[in-house]
C-alpha cells in the first residue's frame, strides 16, 4: 500500500510540474556572412557540410532545438539546382533543409512569415500542439507580424525606420510527459546592419520584437523556455531603452534567468565565432536552474573550456563557395533542471 500511495504521489508531482526534470536545449544560428551569391544568401549551401553539422546537431539530443537563418524550402523552389553538391539539388524529392538537420527523432515547426526560424522538439521528450509526433509544419509558430516596414537585409535595402523581412519572433506550445505543458518562444529579432545609407543599429524595430515576445508570446501559469539569436548584448551594444526592457525582464529576481556561461571576467562568452565578440545567443527560463556552454573557440575572444565548435573536423577547403560560407555563429547547450 505505501509503494502505491508513494508511486501516486511521484505521479501527481511530475504532473504538477513537482521539479527535478532535465531539460536540455541547443541554440543555433546556422547562416554564414556571405550573401554574395543571389541564390543562398547567408544560408547553408554545400550538402557535405550541412549533413556533417547536421550529424553534429543529433548527436547532442536535445530537448528543444532552436535554429536561425535555416535554408527554406521556398528558396529552393526559385530555381533549379544543377550541383549535386548544393543544398537545393533535387529539393522537391527530399525533406526539407531543417528536416534533414534535424532527423526522424524530431517534430518540427518554423515560422510563418519566411520559415528561416524553425523549432525542434525531440519526440522522446514532448509533443507540438496541434502537429502529430515527428510531424513537420512549415509554418507552425505562432508569429507577430513585424512592428515596422519590411526590408531585405541581405539586399541592402535596411535602416533604423525598417524591419528586416526575416526578423522574426515566435512560439509554439509543447505538451511533455513529466512537465506538463510547456510555452517555447524563439527569438530572433531585428540585426543591426550596413544599408544603402550607412551602419544602422535596428534598435526600434529590436525593441518593438522584444516587447512583442516578452508582453504577447510568453504565457502565465506555464514554464517558458526562451531561446535563440537576440542580436543584443547590453555591453557591446543596446539603447537605453532596450536595456530597461531586458533588465526589467531578466536577471537577479526578474522573472527569467539568463543561462549563459559566464567567463571569470564576470562575461558572458561570445557566441560569434569571428567578428565583433558579442554575447548575443541566448537561453533564459522562467523555471528551470543550470547554465549553458558556448561550443568552441570566438577567434576574436578566446573559448567556453573544453568544447570544440560543432563543425569542428570538417575540411573547410572543400566548401562549396568558400570558407566564407562557414556558419558564423557558436551552437550553445544548455543542461537544465526543473526547480
Amino acid at each position: 500500500m505505501r509503494a502505491l500511495h508513494l508511486g501516486l504521489l511521484v505521479s501527481t508531482l511530475a504532473a504538477c510540474g513537482g521539479g527535478g526534470e532535465r531539460l536540455k536545449v541547443l541554440t543555433y544560428n546556422i547562416g554564414n556572412a556571405d550573401g554574395t551569391d543571389p541564390r543562398y544568401p547567408l544560408r547553408l549551401a554545400d550538402q557535405a557540410y550541412e549533413d556533417f553539422v547536421g550529424a553534429r546537431i543529433r548527436a547532442l539530443d536535445a530537448d528543444l532545438v532552436f535554429l536561425q537563418e535555416v535554408l527554406p524550402p521556398h528558396t529552393c523552389a526559385a530555381f533549379t539546382e544543377s550541383d549535386a553538391r548544393r543544398t537545393c539539388f533535387d529539393a522537391a524529392n527530399r525533406p526539407a533543409p531543417v528536416q534533414r538537420l534535424l532527423g526522424d527523432g524530431y517534430s518540427v515547426v518554423c515560422d510563418m512569415r519566411l520559415q528561416v526560424e524553425c523549432i525542434g522538439v525531440k519526440r522522446k521528450f514532448g509533443t507540438i500542439r496541434g502537429v502529430a509526433p515527428g510531424g513537420f509544419q512549415l509554418m507552425g509558430a505562432e508569429t507577430p507580424a513585424l512592428p515596422l516596414p519590411s526590408c531585405s537585409y541581405a539586399g541592402g535595402e535596411c535602416d533604423d525606420t525598417k524591419c528586416d523581412a526575416e526578423a522574426t519572433v515566435s512560439a509554439i506550445d509543447v505538451d511533455t510527459a513529466s512537465s506538463g505543458a510547456m510555452r517555447v518562444v524563439h527569438l530572433h529579432p531585428n540585426a543591426p546592419g550596413e544599408g544603402a545609407g550607412g551602419f544602422y543599429l535596428g534598435e526600434s524595430c529590436r525593441r518593438q520584437q522584444l516587447v512583442q515576445a516578452f508582453d504577447g508570446l510568453v504565457k502565465s501559469g506555464v514554464p517558458n523556455v526562451v531561446a535563440g539569436d537576440t542580436n543584443l548584448d547590453l555591453g557591446v551594444f543596446a539603447s537605453e531603452a532596450e536595456t530597461a526592457l531586458w533588465e526589467a525582464q531578466v536577471g537577479a529576481g526578474k522573472r527569467f534567468t539568463d543561462h549563459g556561461h559566464v567567463s571569470t571576467s564576470g562575461d558572458f562568452y561570445p557566441t560569434r565565432r569571428v567578428s565583433i565578440p558579442v554575447a548575443i545567443d541566448k537561453v533564459l527560463t522562467d523555471a528551470f536552474t543550470g547554465s549553458c556552454t558556448v561550443q568552441g573557440a570566438n577567434e576574436s575572444a578566446g573559448s567556453d573550456p573544453g568544447t570544440k565548435t560543432l563543425d569542428d573536423g570538417f575540411d573547410f577547403s572543400t566548401l562549396v563557395g568558400g570558407v566564407a560560407r562557414r556558419i558564423d555563429h557558436l551552437a550553445v547547450v544548455c543542461d537544465l533542471t526543473r526547480r
